[in-house]
């Protein structure tokens, strides 16, 4: 019995290291131009994250084009009809080609949430202020997730 428990232990921390290793998405490319179209507030936000996490002197030289369209619905309403949710849909059509090498590809990245009225209507705001940073700051990451990933395995 106590032969099967120490075997056991010996196997599992053998086979256990199976060699996974976690991707390597530091930026290895450099943004020459980003092109926007859409809701220009986001637009905005997203070139300046975009900007900022992308590497300066590198070889590979990246052109970005991004469409983003921003959509704020209506969620949910009382039984007076008055509005009591929103819900706020981004998204975002990314086109990327590289100058150096002869690599282009696109994705679609969308993300949603939603925010409650409040009393005040500076609190509203404030709310879907945040709701709205929130979300860029979710889609920034995704496609420098998605960049990275497409563009360093050249």
């Amino acid at each position: 019995m106590i032969y099967r428990v120490i075997s056991l232990c010996v196997g599992l921390l053998l086979f256990s290291n199976c060699g996974f290793k976690l991707a390597d998405l530091e930026a290895r490319y450099e943004v020459a131009e980003i092109n926007t179209f859409g809701d220009k507030k986001v637009n905005y936000k997203l070139k300046s994250k975009i900007l900022n996490r992308s590497s300066e002197d590198n070889e590979n030289i990246v052109q970005i084009s991004l469409n983003t369209k921003k959509v704020k619905l209506i969620k949910e309403k009382n039984i007076n009809n008055q509005i009591t949710k929103y819900e706020i849909n981004i998204k975002t059509d990314v086109k990327y080609k590289s100058l150096t090498k002869e690599i282009e590809g696109e994705f679609s990245i969308s993300k949603k949430g939603d925010y409650s009225i409040s009393s005040k209507y500076s609190d509203t705001l404030r709310s879907e202020k945040n709701l709205i940073n929130n979300l860029i700051n979710e889609i920034s990451e995704e496609i420098f997730e998605d960049l990275a990933s497409n563009l360093n395995d050249l």
